[in-house]
């Protein structure tokens, strides 16, 4: 049985530390007297200023590739675990291996047994590990089968997953026991990210039982509730889940206050293959197709069987983007499984081709090592060097350079990077990949100008107190904006007033 405390909604997977009051090593502070040094001796002085860093980890590396010359490092061969950053790697190599164009495709397959709309035997349903799939589209699929004149369906559905090696949580997840939407298992027949949503309302007087509903409504997942509504406004919500032959038991306990406002939880599922045959089953019936039995069962197309309907996801460049702008870690584990040919591809597989793209373009072995294509958890050792060399590679190769730099969230602008350098003016100048774990901040990209090729930066701080996690990321927007002037005074930096003062 796993419990756990309900987010407020809308909050994220892990609490933001609040802001600590400025202090006279605050980087913003200092930022205006340093600015007319050198870059190096104000990048010294920042961190060095720095005292959260005392009993840290640090790694720097920047490198101008307009000129290709070293601009900066510290401890730039050092291993760290690098968050979320290792998503770089994993996109790079997504984008090279398999190509910007690429599109996962789910199939709808019938054997012979098909005459007068009536499908005699089964319905197969065949994942091709798409990291994207969502109710909608599945909604999509149906009415593909519809329109290849499928009016019932007398066997069951049945769910080939065989793409990949089983559903199950990538590397490295186990490591903790969180029963979280951003911990959800993986698998080649997948939707909603593997996770179903909850919303829960107060009932009308205090005593009453809460008002609930589960979408999508598959006949696997079970809500209960032994939870209260309570006065005022707090929201005093927890829940269980614990697995009951076939099905799911989600158990709300608890209290929330009359006055309190709706609130919409996510949680991962367990089975997701059943999952996603159920949701199929859901969507037939809603558009009419009748169905003699709802049984869902796991097995593999035949030979014998022809497709009927097909979904193809949006290009891998424009997944990227979800990845990489808003580190999606679903997503990222299930673009990596997707590196290995045939099916059956195992984790250990698809890691394998990984690390082969890091040698095909001349990234240093030693020290790196790749456990899961997120970051989350400590499963991944990269030096700064090796991220900035990376970067290089991949702005260097003109058939990757544009849909790598779109996947990347824009400082001041959007993803995860939105609210930094807000009021600096490098907002829009500069590209990133942002890192957070309890102990790790990160943040990787490209800052640019008008006219000139950018620098490539990295900047990793392992073993930080949580506490100073807002800091950590005040420090490298400080340095960041530096590197955006830096670029900007071999370009054309008219237009930075303009960025600064945009709403």
């Amino acid at each position: 049985m796993l419990s756990l405390a309900l987010p407020r909604p809308g909050a994220a997977p892990e609490a933001q530390a609040a802001p600590p009051p400025a202090t006279a090593t605050d980087p913003t502070e200092t930022e205006v007297d340093l600015a007319s040094l050198p870059l190096p001796a104000h990048l010294d002085a920042l961190l060095d200023g720095a005292e959260f860093l005392a009993e840290a980890q640090v790694g720097v590396s920047v490198v101008d590739l307009e000129s290709g010359a070293t601009l900066y490092t510290r401890n730039p061969e050092l291993a760290l675990n690098p968050a979320s950053n290792v998503k770089l790697v994993t996109t790079a190599a997504a984008l090279a291996q398999l190509g910007p164009e690429h599109r996962y495709a789910t199939r709808g397959w019938i054997d012979d047994r098909f005459q007068d709309g009536v499908v005699a035997g089964e319905l197969y349903l065949q994942g091709g590990g798409d990291p994207s799939l969502v109710t909608g589209q599945m909604f999509e699929l149906a009415g593909k089968l519809q329109s290849a004149g499928v009016r019932r369906i007398r066997g069951p559905i049945v769910v080939d997953d065989s793409r990949f090696a089983g559903d199950g949580w990538p590397p490295g997840f186990q490591q903790k026991q969180e029963f979280a939407a951003h911990r959800a298992r993986g698998g080649a027949m997948s939707v909603n990210y593997n996770t179903f949503e909850v919303r829960v309302r107060p009932g009308k007087a205090v005593g009453d039982d809460l008002r609930f509903v589960v979408e999508p409504p598959v006949p696997s997942l079970v809500v209960r509730s032994e939870a209260t509504t309570a006065e005022g406004k707090r929201n005093r919500l927890w829940v269980t889940s614990e697995r009951d032959g076939s099905r799911q038991v989600l158990e709300l306990h608890g209290s929330l206050g009359v006055e309190a406002p709706p609130g919409s939880y996510r949680y991962p599922v367990d089975d997701p293959a059943r999952y996603a045959g159920e949701l199929l089953a859901l969507s037939l019936a809603q558009r009419g197709i009748r169905l003699s039995k709802r049984k869902v069962v796991v097995g593999e197309v035949p030979s014998s069987a022809r497709p009927l309907a097909t979904h193809r996801s949006e290009t891998l460049s424009e997944l990227c983007r979800a990845v990489n702008k808003w580190s999606n870690n679903f997503m990222a584990e299930q673009i990596l499984r997707s590196l290995a040919p045939g099916d059956g591809a195992t984790a250990e597989q698809s890691l394998e081709q990984l690390r082969a793209y890091t040698r095909s373009i001349g990234l240093p072995q030693e020290g790196l090592m790749l456990g899961n294509g997120s970051g989350l958890y400590d499963n991944n050792l990269i030096s700064t060097a090796v991220l900035t060399q990376l970067l290089a590679e991949v702005y260097g190769d003109f058939r990757y350079r544009s849909d790598f730099l779109a996947s990347l969230a824009i400082m001041g602008r959007d993803g995860t990077a939105r609210s930094r350098l807000r009021q600096s003016e490098g907002r829009g100048w500069v590209r990133v990949k942002t890192g957070t774990l309890d102990d790790v901040s990160a943040l990787s990209g490209y800052a640019g100008a008008r006219g000139r090729d950018p620098i490539a930066f990295a900047i990793v701080f392992n073993a930080i107190e949580r506490k100073h996690r807002a800091q950590a990321r005040a420090l490298q927007d400080a340095i960041v904006a530096r590197l955006a002037s830096e670029a900007a005074t071999t370009g054309d930096a008219a237009p930075r007033a303009e960025a600064a003062s945009a709403p």
